[in-house]
């Protein structure tokens, strides 16, 4: 219950993520502020703040957690993961087509470890990582966050996606970067990570893009686009089923290149668990081609 509020500064926030009622946070953290003989927060205007005895505890206690996570993973190794849960977290994109050709390998090997797959915004699954609620996310990077490990594990390029109906793209295999400016575009939304390495493609190649519509998700874009609403930017794999039907037509970019880099995303340990090594294992080689 500290941690958390903590974390979030809120004792509201952490009342929420722990599904606990505030009146019990606030009760228990009194009785540890007792215990330890020092205030552990400040509460100023409805606002909460760590002191510098708050601030020491936390640093100990996220440590502890990181032990007893450890511990508990190379406790159930000794069972040869025949039981257990394995919580993976993702955006959308790499969901629907990195996670599901290596998570159906993992199930042959290991039939009686649930699977559980979270999908959302990378910054909203990074702290469940660092909080325990995750034990592996695939993200675009770079990454960046205390007590996070990040492994590298492919690079993708994009391709210009449109509709088969599409009046000039449709009978073309490729086009220039600055072609791009003509058409109205569909696009990720502007805090998304795959959108801001699209914003800095355009200003690298001096395109003024015509931003027609903005979606949360590629779930989202990939119908609009289909039906003519405009064109978009995205990774050559995620739109290669769709092709192959003839559902969207996708165009290479003739003089410049933009990709993303993968990773997968694990908190940082002395001891990997044996878990995740075989999952980064399963990854790797799947994306080596091996």
């Amino acid at each position: 219950m500290f941690i958390s509020v903590a974390e979030n500064l809120s004792f509201t926030e952490a009342s929420r993520r722990l599904h606990v009622a505030q009146s019990a946070i606030s009760r228990q953290v009194a009785l540890l502020e007792r215990e330890l003989g020092e205030k552990l927060f400040r509460r100023v205007s409805r606002r909460v703040y760590l002191t510098p005895a708050g601030e020491t505890l936390l640093r100990h206690a996220r440590r502890v957690f990181v032990e007893l996570r450890n511990a508990e993973l190379e406790i159930s190794e000794t069972t040869q993961l025949s039981r257990g849960v394995v919580r993976i977290g993702s955006g959308l994109t790499a969901c629907m087509y990195l996670l599901p050709p290596v998570l159906e390998r993992f199930r042959e090997f290991y039939p009686n470890v649930e699977l559980q797959v979270v999908t959302g915004p990378t910054e909203t699954l990074l702290p469940q990582i660092r909080d325990n609620l995750l034990d592996l996310g695939v993200f675009t990077l770079p990454v960046e966050y205390p007590g996070i490990e990040v492994t590298p594990l492919c690079r993708e390029e994009f391709v210009v996606v449109s509709s088969p109906r599409h009046p000039q793209l449709s009978r073309r295999k490729s086009l220039p970067a600055a072609e791009i400016a003509h058409y109205p575009l569909i696009l990720f939304g502007r805090t998304a990570t795959t959108r801001r390495l699209t914003d800095a493609f355009f200003r690298q190649a001096g395109i003024t893009p015509r931003i027609a519509m903005e979606a949360e998700n590629v779930a989202v874009i990939k119908p609009l686009v289909a039906i003519n609403l405009g064109v978009t930017l995205l990774p050559a794999r995620a739109v290669e089923a769709e092709v192959k039907r003839g559902e969207l037509h996708a165009l290479t970019i003739e003089d410049r290149k933009l990709t993303r880099d993968i990773g997968l995303v694990y908190l940082r340990a002395d001891h990997l668990p044996k878990v995740l090594a075989v999952l980064i294992r399963l990854f790797r080689r799947h994306h080596s081609g091996s």
